[in-house]
Parts: structure tokens; sequence; C-alpha cells
């Protein structure tokens, strides 16, 4: 009966559809580990049985099994999300984003903590996005900055003045005046608009994030 109860164990623990291993609080052994787990940390099924930092030297000087064992010295749980880990997979180290999760399993009397439940998902993929959209941000600013043409950008359905050149400044004269019924009509409809105002010609142009959702708008303004 027992050993039904461990095999039905086991099997739930490899049906997880997270990475997931828990670490004898000796040497940080590795006690379980899945399939996913593995697949992450790119190690093969037979590193069952070895203190963690011999299968990952790699995390000896990162912060990882410091973190560890404050987890079984006070038996709380930690997270972390989008933390940069550094491991070497594919014969090189690489940098893979995780979101984990380290929770004590504490003792059948409940005075320690034995072993730590680790459980992990690669978010590689949401946090360069996040910082792709940065970068595009600043690259986007550093281009109207730069422009030799009036122009300035407004963020968001509220408008909000992102990034204003000289150039345009200039032409304000210390006057905002643009069009709101123009922008909101851009924004909104997602397709670009043309005016003219005395002797100027303002184009809006929508800009879309990662998803194509129109997020800003680019104006910028010739006089004839």
């Amino acid at each position: 009966m027992l050993n039904n109860a461990l095999q039905n164990y086991y099997t739930l623990f490899e049906d997880l559809h997270v990475a997931a291993a828990i670490l004898d609080s000796s040497n940080l052994t590795i006690d379980l580990v899945n399939q996913s787990m593995l697949e992450l940390w790119h190690r093969p099924p037979s590193i069952n049985g070895t203190p963690l930092l011999e299968v990952l030297p790699e995390l000896a000087d990162q912060e990882y099994p410091m973190l560890l064992n404050k987890v079984l010295t006070t038996g709380k749980v930690h997270k972390e999300y989008g933390a940069r880990v550094l491991l070497n997979r594919r014969v090189k180290n690489e940098s893979v984003f995780m979101d984990y999760s380290y929770i004590p399993i504490h003792s059948s009397d409940g005075t320690r903590s034995t072993a730590v439940l680790v459980i992990a998902t690669d978010v590689c993929e949401r946090e360069m996005n996040k910082l792709n959209t940065v970068q595009y941000k600043r690259d986007l600013r550093a281009l109207v900055m730069s422009a030799p043409v009036a122009m300035c950008i407004y963020r968001d359905a509220e408008f909000k003045l992102e990034a204003v050149n000289k150039c345009m400044l200039d032409l304000w004269q210390g006057s905002n005046k643009m069009d709101i019924a123009a922008l909101q009509h851009v924004f909104h409809n997602g397709i670009s608009y043309s005016c003219k105002q005395n002797d100027i010609t303002y184009t809006y142009t929508p800009l879309r994030n990662g998803t194509q959702v129109v997020n800003a708008v680019c104006v910028i303004a010739v006089r004839s």
C-alpha cells in the first residue's frame, strides 16, 4: 500500500506542468526532479541523488544557494519573478529568466525544514519582450529628438507627451495647440491622418505595441 502511494506521488510530481525539484537539506542534494526541470537545466535524469552545486556549479557564485539555505533555516517561502539565472547550457553560459518559488518541506513534527520544493517557469520570452519594449521606447525617443523636422509622440489614450524635439517646441512657441480630435481619431481608428493649419501640414501616425494595439501617436509638422 505504501509503495502504491509513493508511486502515485512520483507520478503526480512528474505530471506537474511546471519544472519542479525537491532538494534535501543535506548539501542541497537532488532528491527528486521532473522532466520539465531536467529540460530547463539541460541535465540528464542521472543527476538524482547528486548535490545541486555538483550538477549546476555555475550557481556557486550566484545568490540562489544562499536563498535555498535561508528557506531551510527560516522555514519561510521565497518567491521571485523575472529572476535572471546564469545556467551552463549547450556548453556555454546562458542568461535564463525565471519565475520561481522555494517552498520548505517540514519534518513530520514540524520542528525543522528537511527539504525544499523548487518550482520554476521559464519566462525568457516575457522578460525579453519587456526589455525590447524599453529599448524600443529609447530608440524612438532618440529618433524624435534628432529628427530634422518638428516631431513629437503622445502616449496612451490620455495623450501624455512622451517626447518632443526642439523643432516642434519652436513651432509651438510655448503653446501646445495640438488637435485633440485628430489625435483621438488616429488613436482609436489606427489610421494615419493629415491636415493643414495655416501654413503647416500635420501628419498623425499610429504607433503599435508588440500585439499590434495602438498605444501612441507620432505627430510630424512641416511648414509649407
